[in-house]
């Protein structure tokens, strides 16, 4: 039996080429039983739609700070704010991919956006897959808000090596699917 069977992952994907394997580690989790709800930044969608997730998933894709979908309510109203109900529904709040803007927001407790918000009301742990241009992740701004936040308890899966989507070579690959859907096996799985 899969340590991922009928875990709750929340996956957020922000603005990055990396969505594509975004999709493609939706398609894994759920493979493995795990129940996944995705949040797509506005970024996000300019690279994979929210039908591609939905499609993956199972389940709608959310986008909007100020819908008021929510999942099923635990109280009498019937619905519930969607970054409330979405950090609470999360075993793991997975950012996949991480850009050096998300990554930074949650550093500074910016939450301007459903992904922000939701992140800053989690109780979970949250796992950041970081992808982006090597100088950006190089960058000692981002090492440090990466620091910061591994000091408070948040998790990172190290980009890979490789091409990258610009053309330069060096460390910013978002690390591949099944290394990912590996460090959460391990996560919920303890």
């Amino acid at each position: 039996m899969s340590e991922l069977r009928d875990r709750r992952v929340l996956l957020g994907v922000s603005g990055g080429i990396a969505a594509f394997k975004a999709a493609a580690l939706t398609s894994l989790l759920r493979k493995e039983g795990a129940l996944v709800r995705v949040i797509m930044t506005r970024n996000a969608r300019e690279f994979v739609t929210p039908l591609t997730f939905a499609t993956l998933s199972g389940h709608p894709v959310y986008t909007d700070t100020f819908g008021a979908r929510g999942l099923p309510a635990q109280g009498d109203s019937g619905w519930e704010i969607d970054h409330l109900s979405l950090a609470d529904f999360a075993e793991v709040f997975l950012i996949a991919p991480a850009t050096a803007n998300v990554i930074g927001k949650a550093a500074g407790a910016i939450a301007d956006d459903l992904l922000s918000t939701a992140l800053i009301a989690a109780r979970c742990p949250v796992v950041f897959a970081p992808a982006m241009n090597t100088d950006m992740f190089e960058n000692p701004i981002l090492q440090d808000k990466i620091a910061y936040l591994k000091a408070k308890g948040y998790r990172f899966i190290e980009p890979g090596e490789g091409i990258l989507a610009c053309g330069r070579e060096g460390k910013g690959r978002m690390a591949e699917p099944e290394e990912i859907a590996t460090f959460l096996r391990s996560l919920l799985g303890s």
